[in-house]
């Protein structure tokens, strides 16, 4: 029997290979039905990124994993009411596997972004300055690495650029989510960031209705307001880009691309849309990681 097993009626993981607008889709959930509570990195989730990594490199079990994550979840799901479970969670990329034996038929939803505009966010929100960046390039497991992943890997981080890194994350972490679709079966859905914060919401409400939440008047609403774009200018728009880190992109992610339906040929891609928010009602805004 899992072991949150008969706690919540359904329980939904939002997984990605960062803040692809999963903290604004927790906040949508969250305010618009009364029957769910959603959550962006409850706490005691960062904890979770390092295991989730420590695993890809064959360093915890699944078991373990289903450990870890049950004592950080156990004090909080005692007091959550609401039959309807929703945790948006880009830490939780190793976990994809083990949902199973932690809850009751869950369903995995893993989004996905274009690479282009996802490296140039990741690297505007700050992954390579301050305590984010001295914990990427010091803090094992933190961000995962070619060398560490595989130490035969011919490719190694401190030779990559920041570009190189990202994208390469990109396309291994999404390697990783890949796996949900054989484990979950119908119960796994991939969708684009792209169309889930699409102007018309018809993403939303597709995605909405896969989970099985009506939408409302008041889901509607919640679309229209906007945070979290990236603050930073250190990478301009792809368009900008100099030629030998636009081919690093495509050279580290163009087979995955196309099967994620990206082109990916010499066009900019479509501007990436701006995942709008609101504050969820349980959680405080954060700082993005």
């Amino acid at each position: 029997m899992p072991v949150f097993g008969g706690k919540f009626g359904r329980a939904v993981l939002l997984l990605s290979t960062g803040r692809t607008g999963t903290k604004a889709l927790a906040s949508y959930f969250d305010a618009a039905f009364e029957n769910v509570c959603a959550l962006h990195e409850p706490p005691r989730s960062r904890h979770l990124r390092v295991a989730s990594n420590r695993h890809l490199r064959g360093k915890l079990s699944e078991q373990r994993l289903v450990e870890i994550y049950a004592a950080a979840r156990r004090a909080r799901f005692a007091s959550i009411r609401e039959p309807i479970y929703i945790e948006s969670n880009p830490f939780l990329h190793g976990f994809v596997g083990v949902f199973d034996r932690v809850f009751d038929a869950p369903r995995v939803v893993h989004i996905v972004r274009d690479p282009r505009t996802y490296v140039r966010s990741y690297i505007n929100h700050g992954a390579f300055r301050g305590i984010k960046g001295l914990a990427a390039r010091y803090y094992p497991d933190w961000m995962i690495k070619p060398e560490r992943l595989d130490p035969r890997a011919k490719r190694r981080w401190r030779d990559m650029s920041h570009v190189e890194r990202i994208a390469w994350r990109w396309d291994t972490i999404n390697g990783v989510l890949d796996r949900g679709e054989s484990v979950y079966g119908d119960r796994y859905l991939r969708v684009k960031f792209e169309d889930v914060f699409a102007e018309d919401g018809s993403g939303l409400r597709r995605l909405a209705e896969w989970i099985g939440l009506p939408t409302s008047a008041a889901f509607e609403r919640l679309r229209e307001e906007r945070v979290n774009a990236s603050q930073g200018r250190s990478l301009p728009r792809w368009e900008q880009w100099e030629a030998k880190d636009q081919r690093a992109v495509l050279d580290l992610c163009a087979e995955r691309m196309q099967r994620y339906g990206y082109s990916t040929g010499a066009t900019t891609p479509a501007p990436a849309p701006t995942a709008p928010t609101t504050t969820p009602s349980r959680e405080p805004a954060r700082a993005p990681a």
